[in-house]
């Protein structure tokens, strides 16, 4: 009898061209061959399918599921509902493994016994290449205390992609994401969620295992700011989720916001900066001035965590969008806050 399969790699694929074989080769090079890899071909119409069936007709560890165009999410679904590995490792179909990646991830598994282990990313892009790494304090460190490892992941949006997440099975509990198939962005922060809700421990690694390849046609970089308006359906699951836990406290939730606001006013510096022209800005910055979400959170003010200038600047901002000043407010994001 054959051992048990102990990773999962889920890989979905629309339309991957160049990036594909690249990405396949990466798990077939891997220093640990007890794996599967399974492809989900999402409607592809550039031949991506093709490729898949030929590799899974090559190598038995391959299996390949073809469905009609439902977005990212919904073919990650596809793959949970298929696989046979103790733990699920994502990769993005234009993304790559390091060659040990999964060897890594074995010995951590075998030192923990975590359900979640968590790795650094190496970011490739035309300016230079980014480290996207666990800060020393937290690595190689054995959290069971959900509230501490939510408490951290949750402080920097960086731990958002499920392709930074070694999970075992049990973290995955079925439940229904249909709500969320066609989002074009944060589909990760969904599933990143239902893992830290179920996983009992977390494992944080100083390793980059994952290789993160500037694909300008891939659906994050297609994202276009003349079209922006604010839905934040993903940050109110998320809230609920974890008021669903009761693990938080009010001074936990007031950190989150205040950490939303940061992240918001990122939001509105690239609306500014990226808009074609002012009646784009202007449509873009009101739709998140009305939206009930951060309606609310606007009401409460602004305490952020992050101190100095950024923190002022930051605030004036919000003012700004608060305020309804539009016109200021854009003049204030090209001019005078450039930065981040």
């Amino acid at each position: 009898m054959s051992d048990p399969i102990l990773f999962s790699v889920l890989v979905p694929v629309y339309n991957a061209g160049r990036w594909l074989v690249p990405c396949i080769e990466s798990v077939l090079g891997q220093t640990d061959p007890n794996f599967e890899l399974l492809l989900v071909d999402d409607g592809s119409t550039d031949g991506s399918g093709a490729v898949c069936d030929a590799y899974a007709a090559r190598d038995e560890r391959i299996r390949v599921f073809h469905q009609d165009n439902a977005g990212q999410l919904a073919a990650r679904v596809k793959a949970l509902a298929q696989h046979r590995g103790e733990y699920c490792v994502f990769l993005d179909a234009d993304d790559m493994l390091v060659p040990h990646a999964l060897e890594t991830l074995r010995a951590a598994v075998d030192e923990s016994g975590a359900d979640c282990v968590i790795y650094g990313i190496r970011w490739e892009r035309p300016g230079g290449v980014e480290h996207l790494t666990t800060p020393p304090s937290m690595c190689r460190r054995l959290i069971t205390d959900s509230r501490e490892a939510l408490l951290h992941l949750l402080d920097d949006d960086a731990y958002n992609s499920v392709c930074r997440k070694g999970a075992r099975s049990s973290c995955f509990d079925g439940r229904d994401l249909s709500a969320f198939y066609r989002l074009r962005s944060c589909d990760d922060k969904i599933q990143s969620m239902e893992i830290q809700e179920n996983a009992r421990s977390f494992f944080f690694l100083p390793d980059e295992l994952y290789l993160y390849r500037a694909n300008e046609a891939s659906v994050t970089h297609t994202l276009r700011y003349d079209d922006f308006r604010a839905d934040y359906t993903v940050d109110s699951y998320i809230h609920t989720a974890l008021s669903r836990l009761g693990i938080f406290t009010s001074a936990d939730f007031d950190r989150l916001r205040n950490h939303g606001l940061d992240m918001l006013v990122i939001t509105l510096k690239r609306i500014c900066r990226f808009c074609s022209d002012r009646e784009h800005m202007f449509a873009a910055l009101q739709s998140i001035r009305e939206n009930t979400y951060y309606r609310d959170y606007l009401s409460v003010g602004y305490r952020g965590a992050r101190g100095g200038v950024r923190r002022l600047f930051n605030r004036v901002a919000l003012f700004l969008l608060k305020r309804g000043h539009y016109a200021a407010l854009i003049f204030f994001c090209t001019r005078i806050y450039r930065a981040g």
